[in-house]
């Protein structure tokens, strides 16, 4: 997506990016979901060493991944608020 240019393309912008944003606080609650689930298997089955070597690396790639993607689509979003507000 271009940068934006009209008070309009602004607010497209906006909102796709706040879409996103729903997006990506889903996947990452999924994700939390899932070392929960991990951590209630292992409490179970605490000798399990795939399931410890898992959670020993928690959070992960992907949610550092994720969690720096909305930091980054943050940004562009405040950037993008300042400019069609300032102005007001």
């Amino acid at each position: 997506m271009d940068a934006p240019q009209t008070d309009e393309e602004r607010f497209d912008f906006i909102d796709h990016k706040l879409g996103e944003q729903q997006v990506k606080h889903l996947e990452l609650a999924r994700m939390v979901g899932e070392y929960r689930d991990l951590l209630h298997d292992l409490r179970e089955r605490p000798h399990d060493e795939n399931g410890r070597r898992l959670a020993a690396g928690l959070p992960g790639a992907k949610y550092r991944v994720n969690t720096t993607y909305v930091q980054q689509n943050w940004l562009q979003i405040e950037a993008e608020l300042r400019a069609l507000f300032a102005r007001g």
